[in-house]
């Protein structure tokens, strides 16, 4: 059966929220959270996000060697769990919109393939609307071609222990040239 929340994110649904983004390899989108905005957030784990669960092998477990197959639908996301006291929405999908092209349909740098599209998933009716405000307000910063999926958050699963934190335990591993902070 699938789920919407990592199995293993700290969070309090009673004073926490969540939002899951999808922007190219999950190795740097983890990172680059993580190094600008770590100490405003509560928890994120990397994992698989609104795929096709009917393409997958196992009931329970969607993997890396699968997904990267690039028949699952399924996009290398990160899921963020965050306090709304302490970072609001808007500034994480701001950051969302400055880290990586948002203007191509499914590849970011060298990966090519749905699982590295843009996307961002909302987990309320009340973040979808303001997700797409945003994406509206993005539109004009990038030429108006912004092609992030903004879409409910349908399944998610946790990508495999390795990829947790993976250019912390490995700096000199893969990082997606797309992935820096703009000036937009």
């Amino acid at each position: 059966m699938s789920a919407t929340i990592s199995k293993t994110i700290k969070y309090n649904p009673k004073t926490d929220k969540l939002i899951t983004v999808a922007c190219g390899c999950f190795w740097g989108t983890d990172h680059i959270y993580k190094k600008h905005l770590g100490d405003k957030i509560i928890d994120a784990k990397v994992g698989y996000a609104n795929g096709d669960e009917s393409k997958n092998d196992q009931v329970d477990s969607v993997s890396y060697k699968r997904v990267k197959q690039g028949d699952t639908n399924f996009a290398e996301a990160l899921q963020i769990a965050y306090n709304p006291n302490t970072i609001k929405l808007k500034e994480l999908v701001d950051f969302f919109f400055r880290i990586h092209d948002p203007t191509t349909v499914n590849f970011q740098g060298p990966d090519q393939g749905t699982q590295y599209r843009s996307g961002l998933f909302a987990h309320s009716d009340e973040d979808l609307k303001e997700l797409e405000l945003l994406k509206k307000e993005w539109q004009p910063k990038w030429g108006n071609k912004i092609v992030t999926q903004v879409e409910p958050i349908h399944n998610f699963y946790d990508a495999e222990e390795y990829h947790q934190l993976y250019l912390t335990k490995n700096p000199e591993g893969y990082a997606c040239p797309t992935h820096y902070v703009r000036d937009i």
